[in-house]
């Protein structure tokens, strides 16, 4: 009998195996073998990744080889318009002087003082300590105006012409111009040994970073070249919508723009790779830092990108590290170029700087303690605090530093969107680049294509954007359903989702589209905006290349015609629009405006300090270097008042109460233009009609600019005239005397 044991089996069941199953293991391979074995899959994943790497680096060359094609042909195109539409290498440096009118004249006045002064550093004081530009006040211009640009080229400029003089290199040619109709002859230069060539060449290089830049930005937002080049292609064939360097080469933005697009570009490189490094926040540093030094608007636009960022953050596809990181490089950029425009205060007491702020605060107090509250909340409240915030900071700048600088844009906005009405924004509102985006606009962008196509472009995105928030639906419902869990799983799921959240949504793309509905509302209120609106629309274009928002077309043979089809519709009217431009054919010349810089140069003391028209202003400071009070650049509150004080010749007041201001402000010689005396850009838009807005119990006294224009001209006194101009001087021996006694009249 068998005995069993404590455990309850019998002793000799005890002694049985007991089959046990366990996963197979793979056999084991000599050391040798292993070692081969790994070292062949090492050497493979090698040559893969060096494959990898040669490929990339060989489309990497492709890409800038062919972005220099585009920025070339470019800079030939606006060049060759520039000098058709003003036969600009046959006019005399006087006359391509006047071809500078308003703030263009202005600027290229600092780079001339930098080129004409003894030495570099000369140049440098003189600009630094400005007695001209607002006599009598002492200005620093590189404070006030966005100069660097001249400044470099300034500096380019004499290094250039050092070097070539020493290796005695022809740089230019010149030759006598008979310009008949009783016209004495010219002395015509060409090259770039001449300072103003040079001075264009710049201009048009960054010209060719535009066309080069937005190939390139194309190629990067759709992830292919093909997309690259329609972006290019939509620049090319809605030129005239897209750039006017070719007729305004000195203003801001055509230096400004380049980098602009580099700074947008780099932020997409960010918001693509959550890994970054050292090299990509440089780069987006910089190019903030270039494009806020080179033109005070850029702050309107990095405020607009900051906003898109934020939008994205609230919406949980933005992460937070990514924003801090966004946030503070743009805040360092702003202090960086602080500095070097001298504490600029139109940027220290910018909307951009309280915005930053208030973001910054908001990121990092407001959102840890509201982390646990639902997404759409927890991102309502974060814009809403960010938004109260930045304009509670913005008012309390603007008190600090008692400026009103950009108080004209705040009135512009009030003007379009109601019946706001005073002197300054009657101003711009009467000049045709700051009316309504008109309907023609749309209609000529849709003749090319390329509103069509970013309506499906921006359809694709949006499809793409829903199935995301579709398959967030049940990611969200996942965390719901484990509500029994503890904090730490919660903080998991949290983690998996948000993570999961921002791989659905392509970040760059979504940035880009918020970064063009901002510029679209600009443009709609200012049709000048349209230059940032539809460059962008081109590059929005280029998406119609990417696989991936056009996945419904299964084949990419057929994607590709498809795209070749769109493309081959485009330039029937793109190569139109390209033929019409290059058949625009001109030749400068303005013979009243060249007799009056000529008398004002050969009859007035050099100190002679005069007053008038701001884009006559800009011109007699270029060509004649005489002292003047108003200028064109508008964005300065004091200069807004004086130019206002000048403007009272235009109105309806008396000639005494208007020689007394002027004499207050110590101007000798006022200049009167015949056009700003008795025409109107449209109705209402006389400058007596500016008056009559500002001074409506005037309404019924005569306006006193044609009186001094064709009739007396007491208490000033007229030293000069021609078609189109009145010299008036403003004596100092008048004196007004009160009769002793009153008698009625």
């Amino acid at each position: 009998m068998a005995v069993k044991q404590a455990g309850g089996l019998p002793t000799s069941e005890k002694k049985k195996p007991i089959a046990v199953i366990s996963p197979q293991k793979k056999e084991k391979l000599p050391k040798s073998s292993k070692t081969e074995r790994l070292s062949a899959k090492d050497s493979l994943a090698r040559k893969i990744e060096s494959a990898n790497q040669n490929r990339s680096f060989f489309y990497v060359i492709a890409v800038v080889l062919i972005a220099f094609g585009f920025a070339s042909l470019h800079m030939y195109h606006v060049s060759t318009m520039f000098e058709n539409d003003r036969h600009f290498s046959h006019l005399s440096n006087l006359e391509r002087e006047m071809t500078f009118r308003t703030e263009m004249g202005l600027y290229y006045f600092y780079y001339k003082t930098i080129v004409e002064a003894p030495t570099f550093s000369d140049g440098l004081v003189l600009i630094l300590n400005d007695n001209v530009t607002e006599y009598p006040s002492v200005i620093n211009t590189l404070k006030r105006f966005n100069l660097y640009p001249e400044i470099v080229i300034g500096a380019a400029y004499r290094l250039f012409a050092e070097v070539t003089g020493w290796l005695q290199i022809p740089t230019k040619q010149c030759w006598q111009v008979e310009r008949g109709s009783g016209l004495p002859p010219i002395l015509s230069c060409e090259g770039i040994g001449d300072p103003m060539y040079f001075y264009l060449q710049a201009v048009w290089i960054c010209a060719g970073l535009t066309a080069a830049l937005i190939f390139i930005f194309g190629t990067f937002l759709s992830r292919s070249a093909l997309g690259g080049l329609i972006a290019i292609l939509c620049f090319f064939f809605n030129h005239g919508e897209s750039t006017r360097v070719q007729w305004t080469p000195p203003l801001r933005e055509s230096f400004a723009y380049p980098f602009l697009l580099a700074q947008m570009l780099s932020i997409c490189v960010l918001l693509r790779d959550a890994r970054t490094c050292w090299k990509e926040g440089l780069l987006f540093a910089t190019m903030t830092v270039c494009s806020l030094v080179t033109w005070q608007f850029s702050q309107f636009v990095l405020a607009t990108q900051v906003v898109a960022v934020l939008i994205l953050f609230a919406a949980g596809i933005v992460r937070k590290h990514i924003l801090l990181l966004i946030l503070l490089l743009l805040a360092a950029a702003v202090h960086h170029s602080l500095l070097l425009l001298v504490g600029n205060e139109l940027l220290a007491s910018s909307f951009l700087v309280s915005l930053l702020a208030a973001s910054l605060l908001a990121v990092l107090l407001l959102e840890p303690a509201i982390r646990r509250m639902p997404l759409f909340i927890r991102g309502a409240l974060t814009l809403v605090v960010c938004s109260l915030l930045a304009v509670f900071l913005r008012s309390r700048l603007s008190a600090l530093f008692s400026s009103n600088d950009d108080a004209h844009i705040l009135n512009l906005l009030r003007a379009k969107l109601g019946s706001y009405k005073d002197f300054h924004t009657l101003l711009y509102t009467c000049s045709p680049e700051f009316d309504f985006l008109p309907l023609e606009y749309f209609k000529k962008i849709s003749e090319t294509l390329l509103m069509p196509t970013v309506s499906v472009v921006l359809l694709a995105v949006v499809v793409q954007c829903i199935t995301s928030v579709y398959q967030l639906y049940y990611l969200n419902r996942l965390q719901g359903s484990d509500r029994k869990s503890d904090e730490k799983t919660k903080d998991q799921n949290n983690s998996r989702i948000s993570q999961e959240n921002i791989q659905l949504f392509d970040t760059e793309v979504l940035y880009f589209f918020i970064q063009t509905i901002a510029f679209a509302v600009m443009a709609l209120m200012v049709m000048r905006l349209k230059l940032f609106l539809t460059p962008n629309l081109c590059i929005l274009a280029s998406l119609l290349a990417s696989r991936k928002f056009f996945q419904v077309i299964k084949s990419q043979t057929v994607h590709w015609a498809i795209v070749a089809v769109v493309l081959s519709g485009m330039c029937v009217r793109g190569f139109q629009n390209i033929s019409h431009q290059r058949s625009i054919m001109g030749e400068y010349s303005n013979v009243a405006l060249e007799q009056l810089l000529e008398w004002v140069e050969a009859e007035t003391p050099k100190d002679a300090v005069f007053a008038g028209p701001m884009p006559v202003m800009a011109n007699l400071l270029l060509s004649t270097r005489r002292p003047i009070v108003n200028h064109p650049h508008y964005e300065d509150a004091g200069l807004r008042e004086r130019t206002k004080n000048v403007y009272t010749i235009f109105s309806r007041r008396t000639p005494q109460e208007v020689y007394k201001i002027l004499s207050h402000m110590r101007v000798q010689f006022v200049v009167l233009e015949e056009s700003w005396c008795f025409r109107e850009s449209r109705p209402g838009c006389a400058m007596v009609d500016l008056w009559d807005v500002e001074e409506p119990e005037n309404r019924h006294q005569p306006p006193l600019c044609p009186r001094l224009f064709l009739q007396s001209s007491i208490p000033f006194e007229k030293v000069y005239s021609n078609s189109e101009y009145v010299v008036l001087w403003l004596h100092s021996q008048y004196v007004e005397l009160s009769p002793m006694k009153e008698y009625k009249l």
